[in-house]
């Protein structure tokens, strides 16, 4: 079992550049991927969501691929070169001069002239490093899919303890629902008897009666379903690959049989036992939707 909730990151250096991939994950019901990177590795995008759908099945998956200059002592003794900066001024010089315009030195404008003689080395072209992005790519989206199996097998050791609770919940609301049509068959009576109607308890009548509320408030199918159910839970708590749709799916369908169960009970204790099945069916259903 897998979460949906995940994070890797990868770093690549090359002589000019620190590139870095960063891949985070959170729930979502599909595949959605989120592409960010240099406008001069675009086309990136294309190869790294064929490669995320081949690993990936569910969540909203954001990948950014970031550079940084690689910073060096060299680099910053050549942020200012005074010859190459006095011979910049000398042909601003002449060029003003011979046009007319009046000529005017400013710590301003050396500072100007320094930076446009600095030399930066632009992005390295994608084709020379696709083969390094796409392993930096596939070392950060691993580091994010192993985290997301640790975080998967908290939720299946939650989602397993509360499938074992659920089940011992249901094995009581059978219990205690084996008795509900004899204790209206009593209540039953015992009003008739308040009534002063003479009717023996084996009358057609009073028979007719219990046999009506005894269809009417049987809850033996609901809980073959709510057993049924929980054994699917369980099994599909087992399954390798994407098992979080289905899973949303039995525990939709539990909370039917709970609520069908509910509306049937006439004991109060039953009822209550339901509604406790209902508040941990509910966590699970919480639990499920992170679940790959």
């Amino acid at each position: 079992m897998k979460s949906m909730t995940g994070y890797g990151r990868s770093a690549l250096n090359l002589p000019s550049h620190l590139i870095s991939i960063e891949v985070s994950s959170v729930n979502k019901r599909g595949l959605e991927v989120v592409f960010s990177s240099p406008k001069e590795w675009q086309a990136f995008e294309q190869t790294s969501m064929a490669f995320l759908r081949k690993s990936l099945e569910r969540g909203r998956i954001r990948v950014t691929v970031s550079a940084e200059q690689a910073r060096s002592h060299d680099n910053d003794v050549a942020l200012f070169n005074e010859s190459d900066v006095e011979n910049d001024l000398n042909h601003l010089k002449k060029f003003l001069e011979g046009r007319g315009y009046p000529w005017q030195v400013s710590p301003e404008l050396v500072l100007q002239l320094s930076q446009l003689r600095k030399r930066e080395a632009g992005l390295p072209l994608l084709k020379e490093i696709l083969p390094q992005l796409e392993e930096c790519l596939r070392e950060a989206t691993e580091q994010m899919i192993l985290m997301r199996e640790k975080e998967g097998g908290s939720i299946f050791a939650d989602l397993s303890e509360r499938t074992k609770l659920l089940e011992e919940m249901v094995n009581k609301m059978e219990e205690g629902s084996r008795e509900m049509a004899s204790e209206w068959k009593g209540r039953l009576m015992e009003r008739l008897s308040k009534a002063e109607l003479s009717l023996d308890s084996d009358d057609e009548r009073v028979l007719k009666e219990v046999a009506l509320f005894a269809e009417k408030c049987d809850v033996s199918e609901e809980i073959s379903r709510l057993r049924s159910h929980l054994v699917q839970v369980g099994e599909t708590l087992r399954l390798k690959g994407s098992i979080g749709r289905k899973l949303e799916f039995l525990l939709q369908e539990i909370g039917r049989e709970l609520n069908t169960f509910c509306s049937k009970s006439t004991r109060t204790q039953c009822t209550s036992i339901a509604l406790e099945a209902r508040a941990e069916l509910e966590k699970m259903r919480e639990q499920s939707m992170n679940v790959e």
